[in-house]
């Protein structure tokens, strides 16, 4: 078995990812805020994609406090 690690996450994945639930995600997710495709019935996320949610909130916390 070859330990090929994909930048493609599944939900429970990503959610572990970028350190939040799996329901937080969904909704996250429903609300449109995160990039995301199916692969059938899964919501798949790239990696690069999650690490670009991640800096958009954190610039928009930012704003938020100054």
């Amino acid at each position: 078995m070859s330990n090929i690690q994909s930048p493609i996450l599944n939900a429970k994945e990503a959610a572990r990812y970028i350190g939040i639930s799996y329901w937080t995600l969904l909704n996250i997710v429903r609300q449109g805020q995160i990039k995301h495709f199916r692969g059938g019935n899964k919501l798949l996320f790239r990696q690069q994609s999650l690490d670009e949610w991640i800096t958009a909130a954190e610039a928009a916390s930012i704003k938020q406090v100054t």
